[in-house]
């Protein structure tokens, strides 16, 4: 009876997981309303405030037919800045990591899980996604940001985190 249970449990809590839905507070003004970003067919948002071109799917994720399909891919840090440095998208080849003030600037604290505008980043994640910025106090180590709640934090390099990129800007 209790292997049964066990199963019914951890089934119950990846379907949870799976189920669960962006929650945003329609009180706080948004940080990254809609038209903040020209959202492109090609797979690609230009951001207004910043001038920064970003990928709307994360890297392993496939755009196809105005969304991200798959799953997101998990790299180290030195996987991150190479995959970056390999990949043509929409014609492009200039991808790059962004760094953490770049990649802090997509965080909406409006919203959780994820904690990002799913109109510009459709089918975006709340998992933890890699900046370029490396940790000045442990060179070891990089900034990482969730976009489960938009907190950042950092992690050893060796670790593997999904990867979003950026061109434009420095």
């Amino acid at each position: 009876m209790k292997p049964i249970k066990l199963i019914l449990s951890f089934c119950l809590l990846v379907h949870t997981h799976l189920s669960v839905a962006q929650t945003c507070n329609a009180k706080i003004i948004a940080d990254a309303p809609n038209s903040r970003y020209d959202m492109r067919a090609n797979g690609t948002v230009v951001d207004r405030k910043t001038g920064l071109t970003w990928m709307r799917c994360a890297l392993g994720q496939t755009w196809k037919n105005a969304a991200c399909t798959g799953g997101v891919s998990a790299y180290t840090w030195q996987g991150a800045l190479q995959a970056a440095d390999s990949t043509i998208f929409a014609g492009l080849n200039d991808w790059r990591l962004p760094n953490l003030k770049e990649l802090y600037s997509l965080v909406e604290n409006r919203c959780y899980s994820p904690a990002i505008n799913l109109t510009a980043f459709p089918d975006a994640t709340d998992d933890w996604f890699w900046s370029s910025s490396p940790y000045a106090d442990f060179s070891y180590n990089a900034w990482i940001i969730s976009f489960y709640f938009g907190y950042d934090n950092d992690d050893s390099k060796n670790s593997s985190f999904a990867v979003r990129l950026v061109r434009g800007g420095r």
